[in-house]
């Protein structure tokens, strides 16, 4: 029951924005969330997007926000992100953004232990 509350309060927040930035050092819980969006054409995952530059970074973003697309960034540590871009791109296109941070992972629930999202 737990986890299925977990996922489904994720889902949510993720159904309602434009723009997700999704962390966590564990990469078995960004896989574990961002899995059923892989195949979804209207969805951008754009995995590892630390090792990307600010202008590709914010050019995949603004492409993708044009052909009306959600996009979800991942990362191990939001620092690694050039959020304030993000965030004017976001203000500036009337697009609504949210950082998700997955805390730790349970193995055995495959799940994180929590989140926090601003």
């Amino acid at each position: 029951m737990q986890a299925e509350l977990k996922e489904t309060e994720l889902h949510e927040l993720m159904a309602n924005k434009d723009v997700i930035v999704l962390t966590s050092s564990e990469e078995a819980a960004v896989s574990w969330l961002i899995d059923c969006y892989q195949e979804n054409a209207n969805i951008q995952v754009i995995e590892n997007a630390h090792q990307l530059d600010t202008e590709a970074v914010l050019a995949q973003c603004r492409s993708s926000l044009s052909e009306s697309k959600k996009v979800i960034f991942t990362a191990q540590f939001r620092s690694q992100l050039p959020i304030i871009n993000i965030a004017s791109l976001c203000n500036e296109k009337r697009k609504s953004l949210i950082n998700i941070e997955l805390l730790g992972w349970d193995e055995e629930n495959r799940l994180p232990h929590s989140y926090s999202s601003f």
